[in-house]
């Protein structure tokens, strides 16, 4: 039986990661002058296309260090790293450009 190294937090943020995009949003505050300088109308976030590390579910976020896409999937995760085995889905094979040109398309990534 093959024992694979147990994945650590930063394998798991940069393993799932499908695609990026920056996504420009309007800027929530109301005023046009803050401290005496002119606040952008839009800004800029950066969105991430994820795959989840539990059920293998695509999901975007906008935080470059997240691998589930929900808190259960977190907590499943957790438990199975604090066993000493890794995390169910197989990103070798979801992340293929095959699996997911398509996933790309929907999300309007390139």
């Amino acid at each position: 039986m093959k024992i694979d190294k147990i994945k650590t937090k930063e394998e798991l943020y940069s393993e799932n990661i499908i695609s990026a995009k920056i996504k420009r949003i309007k800027n929530p505050r109301k005023t046009p002058i803050f401290n005496n300088k002119e606040v952008p109308e839009f800004i800029d976030k950066t969105m991430y296309l994820k795959i989840c590390w539990h059920c293998g579910r695509v999901y975007e976020s906008k935080q470059n260090r997240s691998y589930a896409c929900s808190q259960f999937c977190s907590q499943h995760i957790y438990r199975r790293t604090s066993k000493g085995l890794n995390p169910i889905a197989r990103m070798d094979e979801l992340t293929k450009p095959k699996n997911t040109k398509e996933i790309k398309a929907k999300f309007g990534y390139r």
